[in-house]
């Protein structure tokens, strides 16, 4: 079974070449809609990566300038991609993620789970309490799989028109009361998904907020991102559900230290050009 990585992608420089490098051996093609809106060496990265290690094809084009609040065109990205892979199943990993350990994946069902640790503060901290530790993210390219939902809403997820027509009902972690079978794979991934930026996690969270409170004041939006324990990184309350973070013991991915130079250097370079181009 070929296996196609897809994403749609906004400046996700500091992991995408190690998400990867570290998927690289194992799957047959990545596609990226990537926004042009990028300026941080996510593009740089990708020509880079696809020059010398071969097998990513980049959908850079003008109607990928995406806003995630425009369900439309977010939606769109994925299902472009889904439409461009000649794979037989595609894998949203997201471009924090890195693969950790690899397991064949068996074909029978029309979905497989991989086991995820999720990363915050830095590298060497996880979330052991209020992330999902299986996410349901390889999907079979068949009976009209297709992405929907607004940028983190309850039911954003991948679908089988065939299967379950216009509902779009998400069961989580259920994964017996989907209406197909849902299999594992073993496939152990960490998820840098609280290691970015204070900014960046503050504009993702009330981006998800806003789209589960539609009718919110953008103050009411603002005050309660502020408090959310992805953006605070501290131990909460319930009001958002239980987080808790404890040091990993667990030794980095060896993607890290074998590609950060090389990584590294073509986010300077692109730091450059863009001081050369405002100074």
């Amino acid at each position: 079974m070929k296996i196609a990585v897809i994403a749609p992608v906004l400046n996700e420089a500091q992991f995408i070449g190690y998400s990867i490098m570290s998927a690289h051996p194992h799957v047959d093609e990545f596609i990226y809609a990537v926004s042009p809106k990028s300026d941080d060496g996510t593009i740089e990265i990708l020509r880079h990566i696809a020059k010398h290690y071969g097998n990513i094809r980049i959908l850079l084009q003008s109607k990928y300038d995406f806003d995630p609040m425009d369900m439309k065109a977010y939606n769109g990205a994925f299902n472009d991609c889904i439409d461009q892979t000649r794979c037989d199943a595609v894998w949203f990993l997201h471009p924090d993620m890195v693969i950790t350990q690899w397991k064949d994946i068996q074909e029978g069902p029309l979905a497989w789970t991989v086991n995820m640790t999720s990363y915050a503060r830095d590298l060497n901290t996880v979330i052991t309490k209020g992330r999902a530790t299986r996410w349901k993210n390889i999907h079979a390219k068949k009976f009209g799989l297709h992405y929907y939902g607004g940028y983190g809403s309850v039911n954003e997820d991948f679908y089988y028109s065939d299967i379950t027509g216009t509902s779009y009902r998400h069961y989580g972690q259920q994964f017996s009361q989907y209406p197909f079978e849902v299999g594992e794979t073993g496939i152990e991934v960490a998820h840098f998904c609280e290691v970015k930026p204070y900014k960046r996690r503050l504009e993702k969270m009330k981006l998800c907020l806003k789209t589960q409170m539609p009718n919110a004041t953008d103050p009411l939006i603002e005050e309660l991102a502020v408090q959310h324990p992805r953006v605070t990184l501290e131990e909460s309350s319930e009001q958002f559900g239980k987080f808790e973070f404890q040091k990993s013991q667990v030794p980095l991915p060896a993607v890290f230290a074998k590609y950060q130079d090389e990584f590294e250097s073509l986010k300077k370079e692109k730091e450059l050009l863009c001081h050369q181009r405002t100074a």
